[in-house]
């Protein structure tokens, strides 16, 4: 290739990037919900004609990975029907959404007369409907229990809302105004995206933004085979669990095959667990999304993510199972948890080739949304309690990093400002830092947990708890110890103190209650007795570890003023250490 076209094509790919960027600091910026505004839980990106990705804003990686699959099945539905000026919404996991609380908001970008692009903007909304506010439904058992469902539909036509569809779909929610402000959001920030688009394509000539693009997704495809290939052919397993799924108390099985065969990678979930009752089923668009996060994590941070990266990658989910559930099986939790699981059974198998790549467990999930009337302007609210997100693993050569939330999110949820979720919801923080003695061991320890606790004071307040890791806790790898366990603590007038399971179904509380929450630690990598002791100390400072535990875990004696580090040589067995 001339140096001339590199140059270009790297021009293009960079203003790309920065087009997703922008269109998610608008989405940001320009959105009402909490939920988007401080937690930030959305995705953009832009695709191509044929639905391939091409660039994406990382957000969410869960949302981001499977925006492409939007596009394909307004693609699939539509086909040479959509005109410029037309605008699609879909939720539904069976037809190309993960769950019906991220809607996604398809905008196509044509070109003297050709279509050319789509602008994707994927957001999870506060209500979907359905039987429980805040649609998570823990006893849900069917998909129509958990929201309305939306295929690949017209929402826009000749860049004019269709109020009909819109009033159709936000009348089926419990907050239409904040439902309707925020579709608004995800269509202006397409519209952001369209229109530098358009600009991009004025500026290059549309023959050589195609070229650019085709090279881009050649170029992540070459890169994928040629990582792909450094590995030794074989067939790598891996297992993760997740606690239950709301009925039955058996632990539900992820199981992976990975097979490295030359420049193509086979991931087989064929031993995975029938599909279950509960909201923990993973439909096939989230099992993608998670399959390939998993591999490409693994491979290489080189690699860029788009479609071409994905197309060395063959995903068997045979229908039934619990990462492909038939219709009409519920599906809600499946993005934090088995999504979560799906990555943590690639990256476990991954791990038997190159453990220096790979994490230990992430924390898991498990909160409430809360939901009632704000007595300060009498209107309906539903919030989630992002503020307790669980913390990542270490890997080596770092510990792991707090407020991580589940692996599926990567950090990419924010953990609210408090003085900022006191003003959106009748509630107190009481209580919100990192816990000791909750991250998991290791040379390279895993990140604490967090205890957050919180009062409601709005006239009958309620919760429904939703998420996993009560039973099992983050892993550990090549040594590391496992994080802490979820946990919490629900005090009431009523009943008093007791806890909470993982996924239990609304109830009904009363102005003065407070629920504690207790966040997993991160699972430690390598090792306790091989981290420097110095280390161990300053995590004692810090609040991190006591000197009870610093002992038991990692053989360090350990007064208010250092390291005793005759002792410490003593239990551990090493020479001198200092």
């Amino acid at each position: 290739m001339h140096v001339d076209q590199i140059i270009l094509q790297s021009v293009i790919a960079h203003r790309l990037d920065t087009i997703a960027q922008e269109m998610g600091i608008a989405l940001e910026r320009s959105s009402r919900s909490p939920i988007f505004a401080e937690a930030c839980d959305f995705s953009c990106g832009v695709c191509n004609q044929k639905g391939e990705l091409v660039s994406q804003l990382n957000g969410i990686p869960i949302l981001a990975a499977a925006g492409s699959f939007s596009v394909q099945a307004v693609l699939a539905k539509y086909g040479d029907n959509i005109k410029e000026g037309d605008i699609f919404i879909v939720n539904d996991p069976y037809w190309g959404g993960n769950h019906l609380p991220d809607i996604g908001i398809i905008t196509p970008v044509f070109y003297q007369g050709e279509l050319v692009f789509f602008t994707v903007s994927r957001a999870h909304h506060g209500d979907i409907g359905g039987a429980v506010a805040g649609s998570y439904n823990t006893g849900a058992t069917e998909i129509f229990q958990e929201g309305i469902r939306i295929p690949p539909t017209k929402v826009a036509s000749q860049n004019i809302i269709i109020d009909e569809v819109l009033n159709l779909i936000t009348y089926n929610t419990r907050n239409p105004e904040m439902l309707r402000s925020d579709l608004f959001a995800q269509i202006g920030a397409n519209k952001i995206g369209h229109d530098r688009l358009r600009a991009l394509l004025g500026k290059y000539g549309l023959e050589k933004v195609k070229e650019s693009v085709g090279q881009l997704l050649q170029k992540a495809e070459d890169l994928t085979r040629i990582e792909i290939s450094k590995f030794p052919p074989g067939t790598y397993v891996g297992e993760e669990w997740l606690d239950d799924d709301g009925f039955q108390q058996e632990p539900v099985k992820i199981k992976v095959a990975v097979t490295f065969k030359n420049n193509e990678v086979i991931i087989d979930f064929t031993e995975s667990d029938k599909q279950v009752t509960g909201f923990v089923n993973s439909a096939l668009v989230t099992t993608t999304s998670a399959a390939y996060i998993a591999l490409l994590w693994t491979l290489s941070p080189e690699i860029p993510r788009n479609s071409g990266a994905f197309r060395p990658v063959k995903v068997i989910a045979p229908t039934g199972t619990v990462v492909n559930p038939a219709e009409p099986a519920p599906v809600t939790l499946s993005t934090l948890h088995c999504a979560s699981e799906i990555i943590s059974a690639i990256l476990k198998a991954c791990g038997k080739i190159v453990p220096e790549r790979i994490p230990a467990g992430f924390g898991r999930y498990c909160g409430p949304s809360f939901y009632g009337v704000d007595p300060r302007n009498e209107k309906f609210y539903v919030g989630f309690a992002f503020c307790c997100l669980g913390s990542g693993g270490g890997m080596k050569g770092r510990d792991g990093l707090p407020y991580m939330a589940p692996i599926s999110n990567y950090g990419g949820v924010r953990a609210p400002n408090n003085e900022a979720n006191e003003v959106q919801y009748p509630l107190l923080t009481l209580r919100h830092h990192l816990e000791i003695d909750t991250a998991g061991a290791g040379k390279y320890r895993g990140a604490p947990g967090v205890k957050y606790q919180v009062e409601f004071y709005g006239p009958d307040p309620s919760i429904v708890m939703f998420g996993d890791g009560m039973k099992i806790g983050p892993y550990g790898l090549e040594g590391g110890e496992e994080g802490s366990l979820n946990k919490n603590q629900l005090v009431t007038k009523k009943k008093g103190s007791e806890c909470l399971k993982s996924k239990t179904p609304p109830l009904s509380l009363q102005p003065g209650d407070t629920l504690t929450l207790f966040s997993s630690g991160g699972g430690g990598w390598g090792n306790p007795y091989e981290r420097d002791p110095q280390l161990v100390y300053e995590d004692y400072k810090n609040g991190y570890i006591s000197k009870e535990n610093a002992l038991k875990a990692y053989g360090v004696v350990l007064t208010d003023k250092g390291v005793q580090w005759s002792e410490t040589e003593k239990i551990r067995g090493l020479g001198d250490l200092s």
